[in-house]
């Protein structure tokens, strides 16, 4: 069998944790799949799984060698991009995932210019709230915001900092409940929670007394910043999110921002993409395009403002 095929086999075994889920990704039988497995195993001379009825687990030998075996074959893919095919221009399909209201508002417009300069690459954009697992999902790059970096298999890049936020509330909501003055007032009143801030519960201002931090509570929490905003729409609570998207209900009277003296932290844009010695030149043509309109103001307002409602 061929080595380098058996690796690739080995690989997404263990990214997706089994043989039946790397057999209907590869169109392989699972009888292939455990050949090629097994093939890599005889040639090592140790045992690379740990398998039972009801799961599989790398045995510790097999985490180091699947370490190895994305350095190897990030190598060749490296290569045969630049030097093999002979091509100057990445190619290939690059699948991103980032959360659905920041991608749709802030990363989706970048994207278009992006395929008119690389008419070569295709992307899959995969929008999701919940945290994805970057290596067993096969993707090429996150781009979130907010979140602090814990796994030590992945590789951070800061793009820049998270568009305007401002406080809201319907009128209805203030009318019940009051106007916070300061942020402390935030304590007596229902915050509408975005669960993926760390921490979520705590709101940072900057103010005419400096910074400022307060722990708020909520009667209702999502992962979804859409959802907050509808939320706050419909008078449940004071809602932290992005200026842009609605400044329309402000200006409609939909919403009221409150607390203007009082500028919330700005959350950072990371690009994060798996740890390897060689990142795919497609990879880094995305994070410089990515990091390029993220550093123009002006041309990052005027995509985003063109793709709001």
């Amino acid at each position: 069998m061929d080595m380098f095929v058996s690796m690739s086999v080995f690989k997404r075994v263990a990214e997706l944790g089994g043989f039946s889920a790397a057999a209907r990704e590869t169109g392989l039988s699972q009888s292939t799949i455990s050949k090629h497995v097994a093939a890599l195993e005889q040639r090592l001379g140790t045992k690379l799984l740990n398998r039972s009825t009801r799961q599989l687990n790398l045995s510790e030998t097999g985490q180091e060698y699947y370490k190895h075996c994305i350095r190897i074959l990030d190598d060749i893919a490296e290569s045969e991009s630049t030097i093999g095919r002979g091509q100057s221009q990445p190619t290939g399909t690059l699948r991103i995932t980032t959360p659905v209201m920041f991608g749709r508002l802030f990363i989706a417009p970048m994207l278009w210019e992006f395929l008119e300069i690389y008419p070569d690459i295709n992307i899959e954009l995969i929008m999701d709230d919940h945290y994805v697992d970057l290596i067993k999902e096969g993707m090429d790059l996150a781009i979130r915001a907010g979140r602090q970096l814990s796994d030590s298999t992945l590789v951070a890049r800061k793009l820049g900092h998270c568009p305007e936020q401002v406080l809201v509330a319907s009128p209805d909501y203030l009318a019940k409940h009051g106007e916070p003055k300061t942020p402390a007032d935030l304590k007596h009143h229902n915050c509408l929670i975005h669960s993926l801030l760390t921490p979520s519960n705590e709101w940072k201002f900057s103010g005419p007394k400096g910074k400022e931090n307060v722990r708020v509570h909520s009667r209702f929490i999502s992962n979804n910043r859409d959802t907050i905003n509808t939320a706050a729409l419909a008078g449940m609570g004071i809602a932290l999110t992005f200026l842009w998207p609605n400044s329309a209900y402000i200006q409609r009277g939909q919403l009221k921002a409150v607390l203007t003296d009082y500028v919330p932290d700005s959350m950072d844009i990371y690009a994060i993409y798996p740890e390897r010695r060689f990142v795919p030149q497609k990879v880094r043509s995305l994070i410089e395009h990515l990091n390029h309109c993220f550093s123009s103001s002006k041309q990052f307002r005027t995509m985003v403002e063109d793709a709001i409602p």
